[in-house]
């Protein structure tokens, strides 16, 4: 069987020309660097006339090697392709084939087609004796447009057809340049640490062939961060490519770009319209319900996922069961140093940990109306002491449920509820405690208020026609359960026998019982007046109050409650703690009111504890055990208690009766 090959196609591409789907032939290929995601081979190709051997193979095409579908003489149509400058004073030219297509296999064809001559810059120049290129060829170069150090780029000096698709970028090249929609674009974070301080900020470019995550750092994200907007497109060159840290990004990419002081943006003001902007793939809310936050997955894990968190759990096991940490390390493809693996998992010389199961934490799109929205809130984070902003929103869809999606920082302060706006939140993290679902926005999470979709304009019309008054069933309500788990009540007995609370992170359960005690003695305490702080303060008798945490003196305090209390039900009762806002739900006033009682009706305060006596509550607990003076005790916080639902509990208790008789009621 004869393959006709595109004779001189690679004249015209090595020369800067188009040629449209060349047939060649790979006579050779050579592994060049790497491994993984950075392995990169090298190819012989011809088209009959000329071979050429600074051609690459994209590493999305690896595979294809690998397996031995695409073989030395293979002959295949090069679909997509692009050629690099690799050598500016030289101009030494690189192709790269991004998509093909195997017209025959090595195997069948057998030999190389034709006496093909090596290609090289000389025979560009050498007296012509042409042999006409085939019909579908286009031997006009591109433009090639080359800026001086100090000249911007410019929208009208480029066109698509100069440009570089996103999956085509690799660290071998050194002149290109993209035209991408920026998807999102983080807030200026700042680090300082014994090398020193700085600055930076990311942001998420994509074009119709990919997406790739570009940082920029202290002068660059000065420079570039109040120039770049989100949702608009820009032409980007000159940026460093390196591996991608797949720790930080979910992104479908082996690279990611950092800016440089040489690094080129400019706003593409025309044609934009050719750039996709963000795909969302929506969920309902009602199916957000059913989905578990958490899964576990087997070794080689990460390759069977995407748009997710990684954690690691552990499992230990003796040495001679296993493969060393290092061989492990490599199995489950972790790119740490074996000293932070072994700091990770507590390692001793008797014990070797394997990586056993990946924990995955989804992301989910959605969108829905802002039926209402919550004050913005400000909480200390623990690990940095940095302060915190976030804004809760009750979001609500046409499935008829509703959910919390959190907003942090500036879209925290900047979001206004007033006009009930559609939100689309792409790749939101969903959480789930206590037996509630919920979604936070993550640093990586894009939002947009009623943007342009078809499911934008769905939703306004439904909600302002009765949506807003439907029955709704908010799944970030729900009451908790074992493991955060379907709702159940969970009695003593059966809290001790499933060891609730001997794990390491404590758990949670609901418990139906009867508060048959209460300590009035320390119930109430002054605390430091301050927001953040509600550290006991210490009587000075001078007038003044001191906190040692804010190590200040005040004139004023404010009072806390702290709870202890007796909880029984049919099997058991347990020794619990209910902080401020518990202890305030389950006494039925403040605890501002409860101070004044303390300090001035002692009768009124003592009273107050004895009519709470023998209430029933529904209680939301957090056990976990702690030792104290080398003793082992179960601690046991009341994380909220609410008034019976006796509607609710009676179908509880009809449902168990059906479980356990078997008898329909």
């Amino acid at each position: 069987m004869s393959y006709k090959l595109s004779e001189g196609a690679l004249e015209v591409i090595m020369n800067g020309g188009r040629y449209d789907k060349p047939v060649m032939q790979i006579l050779g290929n050579k592994k060049i660097q790497g491994s993984g995601a950075n392995e990169r081979f090298r190819l012989l190709v011809s088209d009959g006339k000329h071979s050429l051997s600074f051609a690459m193979l994209a590493t999305q095409l690896n595979d294809k090697l690998k397996t031995g579908e695409l073989s030395d003489y293979s002959v295949v149509q090069v679909d997509r392709f692009i050629t690099s400058i690799i050598k500016p004073n030289a101009e030494k030219r690189v192709m790269i084939l991004l998509e093909i297509t195997i017209l025959a296999p090595g195997s069948e064809v057998g030999k190389k087609l034709g006496n093909p001559q090596t290609w090289t810059e000389d025979s560009a120049h050498a007296p012509s004796q042409a042999v006409t290129p085939a019909p579908q060829a286009n031997p006009r170069p591109a433009p090639i447009v080359k800026p001086t150090s100090n000249q911007q780029l410019d929208s009208s000096m480029l066109s698509s057809q100069m440009t570089h698709p996103i999956a085509s970028l690799s660290p071998y090249q050194n002149k290109w340049v993209i035209k991408a929609r920026v998807m999102n674009k983080s807030a200026i974070r700042t680090w300082s640490n014994a090398r020193g301080e700085g600055k930076l900020f990311s942001m998420d470019l994509c074009d119709d062939s990919g997406e790739i995550r570009a940082t920029a750092f202290k002068n660059e994200c000065d420079k570039f961060y109040d120039m770049i907007e989100v949702d608009k497109v820009y032409y980007i060159s000159r940026c460093i490519l390196k591996p991608a840290n797949k720790q930080f990004t979910s992104l479908k990419n082996d690279y990611e770009m950092t800016f440089t002081a040489d690094t080129v943006v400019s706003e593409c003001v025309e044609d934009a319209s050719t750039v996709p902007s963000v795909k969302f793939d929506f969920v309902p809310i009602s199916e957000i319900a059913n989905r578990s936050p958490d899964s576990l997955l087997g070794p080689g894990f990460e390759s069977q996922c995407t748009n997710v968190f990684f954690e690691f759990q552990f499992t230990y096991v003796h040495l001679s069961d296993v493969l060393t940490v290092k061989e492990n390390m490599q199995r489950c493809n972790l790119h740490i140093s074996e000293k932070k693996f072994k700091d990770m998992c507590d390692v001793n010389p008797h014990v070797a940990c394997r990586v056993d199961y990946g924990l995955i934490t989804s992301k989910v799109d959605m969108i829905g109306v802002c039926k209402s929205a919550a004050d913005v809130q400000e909480l200390t984070a623990k690990s940095t002491g940095r302060l915190l902003k976030k804004r809760e929103v009750t979001l609500v869809d046409s499935s008829g449920a509703a959910i919390t999606l959190t907003l942090w920082g500036n879209e925290a302060e900047k979001f206004d509820g007033s006009t009930n706006p559609v939100i689309a939140a792409k790749g939101a993290r969903l959480t789930e405690f206590n037996g509630s679902k919920s979604l936070s926005c993550l640093s990586s999470t894009m939002v947009r208020l009623n943007p342009d979709l078809p499911e934008t304009h769905r939703l306004r019309g439904w909600y302002d026609n009765g949506g807003a008054d439907c029955d709704i069933v908010n799944i970030s309500a729900r009451s908790g359960a074992y493991g955060g788990g379907s709702g159940e009540w969970v009695t003593f007995a059966e809290a001790e026998a499933r060891q609730l609370g001997a794990g390491e992170r404590g758990d949670y359960f609901c418990l139906l019982g009867a508060l048959t005690f209460t300590f009035s003695d320390n119930a109430v305490y002054k605390a430091c007046p301050q927001e953040q702080c509600n550290k006991k303060l210490i009587d000075q008798e001078n007038g003044l109050y001191r906190c040692e945490k804010c190590n200040r003196e005040y004139p004023n305090y404010k009072y806390r409650l702290l709870l202890g209390a007796n909880v029984s039900d049919p099997t058991g009762d347990q020794r619990v703690t209910a902080f401020n806002e518990a202890a305030e739900s389950i006494l039925g006033k403040t605890a501002a009111e409860i101070g004044q009682m303390f300090e001035y009706d002692k009768a009124a305060y003592s009273q107050l504890f004895e009519e709470v006596k023998f209430k029933t509550f529904v209680f939301k607990f957090r056990t976990k055990m702690e030792t104290y003076s080398d003793e082992a005790r179960l601690k046991t916080i009341v994380m909220s208690a609410t008034p019976v639902d006796y509607k609710d509990a009676n179908a509880r208790l009809v449902k168990s009766i059906k479980a356990l008789s078997g008898v329909e009621l």
